[in-house]
């Protein structure tokens, strides 16, 4: 492991691109602090940003091929952060409005004439969503939304990453409006049948 840090930044990303898992340690020891750092400022989560830091290093040896060793390395490695910090931040920003839409019909519900009807079958679409979801995807939106436990908090239960977290989150609220409009719309059919 000694040889490696006797190398400089071209040299290990020369030996990262024939396959040599060992020359990305260095790689990752000499930028690890800088990056999270860069990170944090972006993101203002401590958690967020070690994700981050840990996913761009994965990218990072996924890619070795496409890196030119003849170009700085740091803006090569801190672009693809960027970029992934981006990526992640949209997913979260897309959950959000998801949450906003499904809010929007609680309320909507709400307004009914027979509240405690609406309430009860309401109740009983989202629980035949939340049976309809994959298996991690229930776990964690259970996790989430009806025991109120934080992405962080199930990220570390479960041993996933925070943004797997946010990502299951948003199929999983994509899923139970899909499930609970279309039920609406069979329901609304069947009462405007009944009166013919």
């Amino acid at each position: 492991m000694n040889k490696y840090r006797e190398l400089n930044e071209k040299e290990l990303i020369i030996l990262l691109q024939q396959n040599d898992q060992a020359a990305l340690r260095p790689l990752y020891e000499l930028h690890l602090k800088p990056l999270h750092y860069f990170i944090m400022r972006i993101a203002k989560s401590k958690e967020l940003a070690e994700d981050v830091v840990q996913d761009v290093f994965v990218k990072l040896w996924d890619s070795r091929a496409q890196i030119n060793p003849d170009q700085p390395f740091k803006t090569y490695l801190y672009t693809i952060a960027k970029r992934h910090l981006l990526n992640l931040l949209k997913r979260v920003q897309h959950e959000m409005l998801i949450l906003e839409q499904i809010r929007k019909y609680a309320t909507a519900a709400e307004d009914t004439t027979d509240l405690q009807l609406a309430y009860a079958e309401s109740n009983e679409l989202m629980n035949e969503a939340i049976e309809k979801l994959p298996p991690q995807c229930k776990t964690i939106f259970i996790k989430c939304k009806i025991q109120g436990m934080s992405y962080k908090h199930v990220a570390l239960e479960l041993g996933i990453a925070e943004g797997t977290v946010h990502v299951q989150m948003v199929k999983a609220l994509k899923a139970i409006k899909e499930y609970i409009t279309f039920k609406n719309a069979i329901l609304l059919l069947l009462a405007y049948l009944k009166n013919y």
